[in-house]
């Protein structure tokens, strides 16, 4: 079978920018092309790109994949920690375009999801203390983080998706809606951001919109008895639990 970008990305699960550096910077994909010039992908491009997706998920560079996939056997390196430290390292250095740069590179190279869940949450952990510095240094990263996952909604309004409006909702942690609109960016969604978490939230003056909810402590049974009210009123609420 082919398959257009748009079809392969969602078999694939991975986002068409994402597919794009893939094939243009690294080589590891080369589709078919139309009369037309758009791209045609078949079942073995599924399978190379699941292969490719299996080390990237490791946190082996993509730039360094395409030696490795004539090697099966060969030993699996994660280097998630490795590149944490590089933000880290920028972040302490006051290097602070160069830091943006590499979230920005990382974002096409790696899968947003782990992206978010083995690099960006555990470097935001590491400059957690409350003390003055590091308070400092987690709001420049946060501010990139924003800047960043802006970005990248902006991108995805461009093409046709489901309208969506996220929100906090009893979150303590204002960035964590960002990071989980990042996560669900370039996967064919047209995100809205409600930047920090309202006093009292009414989902159903947009009952035409798809919400994401993203909480954090333990859904009470008020909180459960809102959450059906609410699904009864739009037409797609779902609660995203930290």
């Amino acid at each position: 079978m082919s398959y257009s970008i748009g079809e392969f990305a969602s078999l694939c699960g991975i986002n068409a920018t994402t597919l794009r550096a893939w094939q243009r910077r690294y080589g590891l994909l080369k589709p078919m092309r139309t009369e037309g010039g758009h791209r045609q992908y078949s079942d073995e491009d599924v399978q190379q790109a699941l292969k490719i997706l299996d080390w990237v998920k490791k946190g082996v560079p993509v730039s360094q994949v395409k030696p490795l996939l004539s090697r099966p056997g060969a030993g699996r390196t994660n280097n998630w920690l490795t590149l944490q430290e590089r933000m880290l390292q920028r972040l302490k250095e006051g290097k602070i375009e160069a830091l943006r740069q590499l979230i920005y590179d990382s974002g096409r190279e790696y899968p947003r999801p782990e992206l978010v869940r083995e690099v960006i949450r555990p470097l935001r952990s590491k400059v957690s203390a409350n003390i003055a510095a590091m308070m400092t240094l987690r709001e420049i990263l946060d501010g990139i983080i924003i800047s960043y996952t802006s970005f990248c909604l902006e991108g995805d309004k461009k093409a046709p998706g489901d309208n969506y409006l996220l929100s906090g909702w009893h979150l303590n942690d204002p960035c964590e809606i960002w990071l989980e609109a990042l996560i669900r960016s370039g996967q064919g969604h047209r995100i809205d951001v409600l930047p920090v978490s309202p006093a009292a939230l009414a989902p159903e003056i947009f009952p035409d919109r798809k919400w994401l909810l993203v909480t954090t402590g333990k859904v009470t049974a008020a909180r459960k008895k809102q959450i059906d009210e609410w699904q009864q009123q739009v037409i797609s609420l779902e609660v995203i639990t930290l």
